[in-house]
């Protein structure tokens, strides 16, 4: 047996199971699953959002704040990997 792994895991590790838990409902929940290929941009905004989870009243406003200074735009290409 591994030091953590089994029941006793969610016992020394709980906010890691509760990320990782989140993480699967959101993608096949929302977003009724992901490629392999897309997989890092839908993490990415998951840890956005998780990030952000106790700022509800101003997530617009960072949202838009975060696409005004966020860098390069993204080509049609560049997003559905055809570049």
């Amino acid at each position: 047996m591994v030091l953590g792994s089994g029941p006793a895991a969610s016992e020394m590790l709980p906010w890691v199971h509760i990320v990782i838990a989140n993480v699967k409902g959101m993608l096949r929940g929302v977003h009724h699953g992901v490629s392999p290929k897309h997989l890092q941009p839908y993490l990415s905004e998951f840890c956005w959002r998780f990030s952000r989870r106790h700022f509800e009243g101003e997530l617009f406003d960072r949202l838009l704040w975060t696409c005004i200074t966020g860098g390069d735009p993204l080509t049609w290409a560049q997003l559905v990997g055809t570049s």
